[in-house]
């Protein structure tokens, strides 16, 4: 009894002085969440936890349902001894959009978003770029032969804000926003350092609505595009994106594919693709590989078909982003 007054009376106190960090996954159907414990080089996972969405509350990666969100995910943290905690999120996919830029100029400009703003080159985005959030990355290198790259993620800003507003709802300390596009590139980072420089990795993300592939050449998204879901018909468009990617770049030489998505279609989708000799096809299970650094029992409320997905390999590169180098 003693034990537990104090930690009634402590633990809100506690919470404040060495808030827990959680890093949460967001998609339209459902939320997954890994609680971190320790900080610096690479803290342990203590919670692996998922939850799914009521329908229509979160549609095309927009929060439609906010009071209803919020409430939901400040009544997890609660129940799980999570309320105070800082929580870094991942948006869904459809909440962002993924480019490469080529600049017009010989040297960085002092302030990329602002010039890119200026230039405002037809990127064929949903939301203009002056109403989206932008995030860029330099690609290339030092390399004065190689023209100025930048990898550019966008998501509309109103979009953003309505994130904002349900963990505010929630009464959460939300530290950052990620796309779901970046979180996935850290998470596969390991692997695409490995590959040959001759090597097209394409990145598979399979759910029941069909497939969002990536095209990605010596770690440079270059192209994507959305598959049907009949294993059939995405085998059938999937080499007619590796043909006309072949016309393009004739220095390439092997196709690996990498899987992860929804467990009742991978099975299917892998054996489909398997069938081909000229790639090689593989199926992302962090889990397996080692990527989230769980603790003993840390995913015992997870089932079967919860074990992989788009959540757990966006959770990994989540979990990346918060080791120290």
């Amino acid at each position: 009894m003693v034990l537990t007054g104090l930690r009634e009376r402590f633990g809100p106190l506690t919470a404040r002085i060495f808030p827990r960090r959680v890093l949460l996954v967001l998609e339209d159907d459902g939320l997954t969440l890994l609680a971190l414990r320790g900080q610096g080089f690479k803290p342990a996972a203590s919670l692996l936890h998922r939850v799914p969405l009521p329908r229509g509350a979160c549609q095309d990666g927009r929060p439609l349902q906010q009071a209803a969100l919020g409430d939901l995910i400040g009544d997890l943290m609660l129940e799980l001894g999570l309320h105070g905690a800082e929580v870094i999120a991942s948006l869904p996919r459809a909440a962002c959009s993924l480019r490469v830029v080529q600049w017009p100029f010989e040297e960085w400009p002092e302030e990329p978003e602002e010039a890119l703003r200026q230039i405002d080159p037809d990127l064929r985005l949903a939301c203009p770029l002056a109403q989206s959030y932008l995030c860029l990355t330099p690609l290339g290198g030092a390399d004065p032969a190689l023209p100025l790259c930048s990898l550019l993620v966008t998501a509309p800003r109103a979009l953003v804000l309505e994130w904002v507003e349900v963990f505010a709802i929630a009464a959460l300390d939300l530290e950052r926003l990620e796309p779901a596009q970046v979180a996935e590139l850290r998470a596969i980072a390991p692997l695409l350092a490995e590959a040959p420089a001759n090597e097209l990795t394409a990145l598979i993300e399979c759910q029941a609505g069909g497939a969002e592939l990536t095209l990605i050449r010596q770690g440079i998204p270059e192209f994507s595009r959305h598959l049907p879901a009949d294993p059939r018909a995405l085998d059938q468009a999937l080499r007619q994106c590796l043909n006309f990617w072949r016309q393009r770049d004739p220095q390439m030489r092997s196709v690996r594919l990498l899987l992860f998505g929804s467990s009742r279609r991978l099975v299917g989708v892998a054996e489909a693709l398997g069938r081909e000799e000229a790639w090689s096809v593989e199926i992302l299970d962090p889990l397996q590989r080692g990527w989230l650094d769980l603790e003993e029992n840390a995913a015992d409320s997870l089932g079967p078909s919860e074990r992989d997905g788009p959540g757990l390999l966006r959770l990994s590169g989540l979990a990346q982003a918060e080791r120290a180098p």
